[in-house]
């Protein structure tokens, strides 16, 4: 070939290629040129969620007139990565793993997956943890490009919930939920499980209030994630803190008392419940055991239950805590008064079955404040055939039995009464000392509540007031109560308690007060089999004080207890820890002494 035609062959290859990269130029600078325009607004162009930070609680301090927080939410960073970003896949691994604690050769599974986000792998890093991370990624990078310049960690809020760093390792903005007093009110709380969700009590019940909503901001930012300007935002809020009612020392207190007597009665289980019967307002919720709301991860599969509220979520047969509610209806219809006598023997038989005094011997002549002070089921199942079962069962219906209370917290259930038109002889006659009849220990304290507020019950509740993401302050409307007793007949019910203290349970008293309650000693039914555990007993007491003018109710129920440690009978136990936190109580709140 001569020379002229290899510089032809060479000229016209030249033009070819000439016109392909024209075309290609072309087909980029024109064609494709809003495809190419979107894809780097899409890299310089980011939108982030801005989290809001849920709302904290507070109790009362009453002995300073101060608020206590007991949960709020801090701010945290989580440590994940883009695996696609992620070039030197070992060096990070080994890196993180040191840092983290997760497997090497997990991490580095994860990096060689080719998709864009993973789940963190290390939480709750406070921003000198992210500092130091990123400086370890930094000297990574480093010593493969020594002019490699540093980025600062930018933990503006504006970056929104993400926070790029480089070599594909990022920080993901989060909050930790603390609680400050540790076990305190842990089964009340609840608590926020690793997504974010309340669980059980106020964090459950209140969760869509408490964290708020996201907003979302819009930014342009460089190669490396750096945030350049800001040009849209659309505005989340944080969440409503709350106030509760509960005080915290009393709360302490009555958690502190609780768990001494079910370990020294070595009982299952206990409960505490101290209410404001003015306004249903809660002081202290208690129960033994349970558990610190921050370490609800660590509670194994056969501790899940802890996570429920007895209080609330737990029934059980109340005995002879009963008899007052019972007795308060026929005073109520005018069936009796306090000073109605007959004379009750040592058993009655109710369609076969015998009911027999607790002792096992009659009373004879009694009054009706005897037949309470002497806790005499005999004499009780004739004043439940005077009340019949619709009287019987109206008065059941009207102090809530049956239904729930309507507490601000999660998970209550309304307990079991059947349907009074169904009672049978036998089941009309063991109700009427706390037997066939299944409640929670919130509703037998919101019903001697009503006896101590002349016979108004109030809805029990939480919630003292709310503060908004802004600081407005909306104090709680405490709703108006219903009259299910007259009020002479709430009267003469607290001086038959009075009585009841004064002749049968000094130990529940407290010197210089007027203090009215009733026992409880509730056999326990059998979960397997008709009929009841033999020799197992749940004690309880539920009481006010000062009687005349009842500043609290409040119920203590001890679950079946070591009866050769500790008796048979209530006695040993829920009176006497009724009677040492009445007397915290009363001397806590000032109260003048009411017996002089």
């Amino acid at each position: 070939m001569s020379p002229r035609a290899r510089v032809g062959i060479l000229i016209g290859v030249m033009g070819l290629m000439t016109l392909a990269l024209v075309g290609r130029i072309f087909s980029i600078a024109v064609l494709s040129h809003d495809s190419y325009l979107a894809k780097a607004k899409e890299q310089q162009q980011v939108e982030r969620d801005i989290l809001p930070r849920r709302g904290s609680l507070y109790v009362q301090d009453a002995s300073n007139g101060t608020s206590v927080v007991v949960a709020q939410s801090i701010e945290r960073f989580a440590l994940s990565a883009t695996p696609k970003n992620v070039i030197r896949k070992e060096e990070y691994a080994r890196v993180l793993s040191q840092i983290s604690g997760v497997e090497e050769a997990r991490l580095r599974s994860s990096f060689d997956k080719s998709g864009w986000y993973m789940e963190p792998f290390m939480h709750n890093l406070d921003k000198s943890q992210v500092e130091e991370i990123a400086q370890k990624i930094w000297e990574i990078e480093k010593a493969h490009k020594a002019v490699f310049k540093p980025v600062n960690v930018n933990f503006d809020s504006a970056q929104g919930d993400v926070i790029h760093y480089l070599g594909g390792v990022f920080f993901v903005r989060e909050y930790e939920r603390v609680y400050p007093e540790t076990a305190l009110l842990g089964q009340v709380l609840g608590f926020v499980n690793d997504k974010g969700k309340g669980q059980y009590g106020f964090e459950g019940q209140y969760d869509a209030e408490l964290k708020g909503y996201a907003g979302r901001v819009s930014l342009e930012q460089d190669s490396r994630g750096t945030a350049l300007k800001e040009f849209q935002q659309v505005d989340g809020q944080d969440g409503t803190s709350y106030e509760l009612t509960i005080d915290r020392n009393v709360q302490q207190v009555v958690e502190q008392e609780l768990k001494k007597q079910v370990e020294d009665s070595e009982a299952k289980s206990g409960s505490v419940i101290v209410m404001d019967p003015k306004t249903g307002g809660i002081i202290a919720m208690a129960n033994y055991p349970s558990y610190a709301p921050a370490e609800f991860r660590n509670l194994g599969k056969d501790q899940i239950g802890l996570f429920d509220n007895p209080s609330i979520s737990s029934v059980w047969e109340p005995g002879s805590i009963f008899k007052p509610l019972i007795m308060s209806g026929a005073l109520d219809q005018g069936l009796v008064t306090p000073n109605t006598t007959d004379v009750f023997g040592a058993s009655v038989n109710v369609d076969g079955y015998t009911i027999t005094t607790a002792l096992d011997k009659a009373f004879g002549k009694e009054s009706m404040t005897d037949v309470l002070t002497n806790s005499d089921n005999v004499a009780m199942v004739w004043l439940g055939e005077k009340m019949g079962n619709t009287m019987m069962g109206d008065y059941l219906s009207r102090f809530g039995f049956g239904s729930q209370t309507g507490i601000d917290l999660k998970n209550e259930i309304s307990g079991k009464v059947n349907p009074p038109q169904r009672w049978s002889n036998i089941l009309r006659a063991t109700t009427t000392f706390g037997q066939g009849i299944a409640v929670t220990p919130l509703q037998i304290t919101s019903a001697y509540a009503s006896i101590a507020n002349n016979g108004v019950l109030m809805q029990p509740h939480v919630v003292k007031a709310a503060i908004s993401s802004d600081g407005v302050r909306t104090e709680t409307k405490v709703a108006a109560g219903k009259q299910v007793l007259k009020p002479q007949t709430a009267t003469d019910m607290r001086n038959m308690l009075t009585a009841v203290v004064v002749h049968n349970h000094k130990r529940a008293g407290v010197e210089g007060y007027k203090v009215g309650g009733k026992t409880g000693t509730a056999q326990v039914p059998d979960p397997d089999k008709p009929g009841y555990i033999e020799n197992a007993y749940n004690h309880s007491f539920a009481g006010m004080a000062p009687a005349d003018d009842p500043r609290y109710v409040m119920l203590v129920k001890i679950d079946q207890p070591n009866l050769e440690k500790v008796g048979r009978f209530a006695e040993g136990t829920a009176v006497p820890l009724f009677g040492r936190i009445s007397r915290f109580l009363l001397h806590y709140y000032q109260i003048p002494p009411t017996n002089k």
